[in-house]
């Protein structure tokens, strides 16, 4: 069981949308933050629901078309009030909270989104230089929130690797 789960959803082909991809990545590579579980993936999917539910903390990345380029933005959300059964094509972070409820009694006490403005979906591979200058932030955002919420608890501060 991961005591914090993070998300990145994101398609490596379609420019700015692989910004997630990134982050998990340099999660993944340079931290050392122990019970710390990264999944990267094109599309949320049902199945993620029972990791979910299992976590304490989970946060969701991902790229967004309405926000400033390169801006990040950090936060909180709650399981959607939709039933089980309209979880068909649009699986948001907050459905697949309300689906982890639905399913196994249970959902992550703390749930955010953490958002980057993205420049670009054209049909490419690469950030934009605005989007990837984001990057450093949203992890940092990222690893600041889990060490302020971890600080009283079990958990080192976590290190990044240069």
């Amino acid at each position: 069981m991961a005591h914090a789960l993070i998300l990145a959803c994101g398609n490596p082909l379609r420019g700015d949308d692989a910004v997630a991809l990134q982050i998990a990545d340099t999660l993944q590579i340079g931290h050392s933050w122990p019970d710390m579980k990264v999944e990267a993936a094109h599309q949320l999917l049902p199945e993620m629901a029972e990791a979910i539910s299992e976590a304490e903390i989970v946060i969701f990345i991902d790229a967004s078309a309405t926000a400033a380029p390169g801006s990040v933005l950090f936060e909180p959300i709650l399981p959607s009030h939709l039933t089980p059964e309209t979880f068909t094509h649009d699986l948001n972070p907050r459905a697949l909270l309300a689906l982890a409820q639905a399913l196994y009694g249970k959902s992550p006490a703390h749930a955010f989104t953490l958002n980057v403005g993205a420049e670009s979906f054209e049909l490419r591979e690469g950030l934009s230089e605005t989007v990837s200058a984001s990057i450093p932030e949203a992890v940092h955002t990222i690893l600041e929130y889990l060490t302020h919420h971890f600080s009283l608890a079990r958990y080192k501060t976590p290190t990044l690797i240069a």
